[in-house]
């Protein structure tokens, strides 16, 4: 084998291997980044669930004049008012669901629902049970109705 030759066969040797290794640099960069934009995704789309919740749970006190003693009692409530099955993509901002409403997407556990009802105005409490996102708070009033995550 002259030198030519070899010198050709090891740079073949060498593209490849340099091909090789920029193709694992970029796996494993853009791996973990997709993982993180579908965390961020579900996030968005569990704090909108949260959201559409407490909007049900509002209309529920302007229908009512007081907040629902549970989530059961809300979708009890949700399942047989006409003037919510009729206008439920107004009231909720999306299509109702009632066997996919109070369940996270994350992990399929239901959200946590708490009210007190001892203070005055009361105050409510939906939170996601797999994260920190809860909206409302059970003991400030100026905190009723505000998300943690803005």
């Amino acid at each position: 084998m002259n030198i030519n030759t070899r010198n050709r066969v090891l740079s073949i040797v060498l593209l490849l291997a340099i091909i090789g290794l920029g193709y694992f640099l970029y796996i494993s960069i853009t791996g973990p980044w997709q993982e993180v934009q579908k965390e961020r995704q579900v996030t968005e789309q569990v704090r909108s669930q949260l959201m559409d919740v407490n909007s049900a749970i509002r209309f529920f006190n302007e229908q009512n004049n007081r907040f629902p003693h549970n989530l059961d009692s809300l979708m009890v409530f949700l399942d047989t008012d006409s003037l919510f099955q009729v206008n439920s993509e107004e009231i909720i901002g999306r299509e109702f669901n009632p066997d996919r409403f109070l369940i996270s997407i994350r992990t399929g556990n239901r959200f946590e629902y708490a009210l007190n009802d001892t203070v005055r105005p009361p105050l409510y409490k939906i939170s996601d049970p797999d994260t920190e996102d809860h909206i409302g708070t059970l003991t400030r009033i100026t905190d009723r109705g505000a998300p943690s995550w803005r």
